[in-house]
């Protein structure tokens, strides 16, 4: 298979929270990703605020609403808290049911290769970790080579902390997923759960390889961290260039407007951000 080498464009939103949202910012958010009409809209868990029925009902109907299709994972809210005989005989039942049977997915479409690594883990509460089984299966695909444009992969938790983040965390068993990462190729590892996007996007040297690295803030939920205003991304990619558009939500004018764009190329062993701008 030949890369597509065409514009191909893919929206990361995460940690939407239904229960806790503001109504007003989740059509706002729905308006804007129908207009910038993207090839597929990765969804990082933390669906809904405690996996309660009607949560998943109202997350389940904001995704049904979107025209491009959901590639998602699940996060730790997805996991019931409070009832605990479903969180320990069926913790990702209700996913299952509301979002997609497979938690890992894998998509390749307009020259995106999308790769999901679940974090979530219902022994570890807000804390992510990766299983040996979610390790063996992410080594089995980073394996088998594809050809694509740019390789995406996509988790809940961080598997690698922001710079700016005092201290640092990540999910447990993240260097292990970096090694797997480094092999499959990845481009870009997208992740949520802090709620917090930070300075941006920053670059990641692992195993020889760069990678971007770009945390989504919580999308339209009321559970802010740091003061930081609800925000989500555009990632547009052709070739050896990708582009990413922060979209955060000023409530002075009450509309996601566009944050520092960063663009970024491909050189042999990686990435780097461009100093030609957007």
């Amino acid at each position: 298979m030949t890369p597509s080498r065409i514009m191909a464009r893919a929206i990361h939103i995460s940690d939407v929270h239904a229960g806790r949202q503001d109504d007003r910012i989740v059509e706002e958010m729905l308006l804007d990703i129908a207009r910038l009409e993207p090839d597929v809209v990765l969804a990082g868990g933390d669906f809904t605020q405690r996996s309660r029925r009607a949560e998943w009902s109202r997350a389940a109907g904001w995704m049904d609403s979107l025209d491009s299709p959901v590639f998602a994972t699940p996060g730790n809210h997805d996991i019931p808290l409070f009832d605990f005989p479903r969180r320990i005989v069926s913790p990702f039942g209700r996913y299952s049911e509301w979002i997609g049977n497979d938690l890992e997915p894998e998509l390749l479409l307009s020259g995106l290769r999308c790769l999901a690594v679940k974090t979530a883990a219902p022994e570890r509460r807000a804390d992510g970790a990766i299983s040996r089984d979610s390790l063996a299966l992410l080594g089995k695909r980073a394996s088998r080579q594809t050809e694509c444009d740019l390789t995406i992969l996509l988790t809940h938790h961080p598997v690698a902390a922001h710079p700016d983040a005092n201290p640092g965390k990540s999910a447990r068993g993240s260097s292990e997923a970096l090694d797997h990462a480094v092999t499959a190729e990845v481009d870009l590892l997208l992740s949520g759960h802090t709620h917090r996007r930070r300075s941006g996007p920053f670059v990641l040297d692992h195993g020889g390889r760069s990678m971007v690295v770009a945390h989504a803030g919580t999308a339209c939920s009321t559970r802010q961290r740091g003061n930081e205003p609800q925000a989500w991304q555009t990632i547009d990619s052709q070739g050896e260039r990708m582009v990413i558009t922060p979209h955060i939500w000023d409530k002075a004018e009450f509309r996601f407007r566009t944050g520092p764009v960063t663009a970024w190329e491909r050189s042999d062993s990686g990435w780097r951000e461009s100093s030609a701008g957007a």
